[in-house]
């Protein structure tokens, strides 16, 4: 049975240009790997979810495993979740108007059986 190992590691901030139209957002921008290959994990599909809220939005990573979404400021938990991989979980990320959080997430292979 494989040991679950996850790395989840918040490597920056930045600030993205606001457009000035009203409406409060951040961008969390990454890559997600997979932790035995180190390969990208491709069309990956996650969520960001507001803490306490019904929002929620899915995504997918690109051909090289990056995702970048623009979601409401606010406190977020973000779900890694695809087939063949164990879901992971990180809560409490706080997105602030015009702010980057960038990550790098490496998941592991579901056991199967």
């Amino acid at each position: 049975m494989k040991k679950l190992l996850l790395t989840l590691v918040v490597t920056g901030f930045g600030l993205l240009a606001y457009a000035g139209d009203g409406t409060e957002t951040g961008t969390v921008q990454g890559t997600i790997i997979d932790a035995e290959t180190k390969k990208p994990v491709t069309n990956t599909s996650f969520s960001a979810a507001i803490h306490k809220s019904s929002f929620q939005k899915e995504f997918q990573t690109d051909a090289f495993g990056n995702f970048k979404i623009n979601i409401p400021v606010g406190e977020h938990t973000l779900i890694i979740d695809k087939l063949g991989y164990k879901a992971v979980k990180k809560e409490n990320i706080i997105v602030r108007d015009g702010m980057i959080i960038k990550l790098s997430v490496e998941v592991v292979e579901a056991d199967e059986e």
